[in-house]
């Protein structure tokens, strides 16, 4: 199976044409059966990075995080002697 990304528009009858580099590239003739995967873009109203970002899910404020952080790296020493 062979394959090839394009970006195209559906027409508002519900119909999307394959360009003509795509046609040629593939050896499509008419008629021919071909396996179609639609990946849509949704546009979003946020603009740059953050649009890949979740939703913030905690309650807590910055300071209480970070406290949180900290302390935690307190907990990963390890225990036991090293000697040079």
């Amino acid at each position: 199976m062979r394959a090839i990304e394009c970006v195209t528009e559906i027409s508002p009858d519900g119909y999307f044409s394959l360009p003509s580099e795509v046609i040629q590239e593939l050896n499509l003739k008419a008629n021919s059966r071909v396996r179609i995967l639609i990946l849509y873009e949704e546009e979003t109203k946020t603009k740059g990075l953050a649009r890949f970002h979740g939703k913030w899910q905690d309650d807590r404020s910055a300071d209480e995080i970070v406290a949180e952080i900290y302390a935690d790296r307190c907990k990963n020493y390890r225990s036991e002697g090293v000697e040079l």
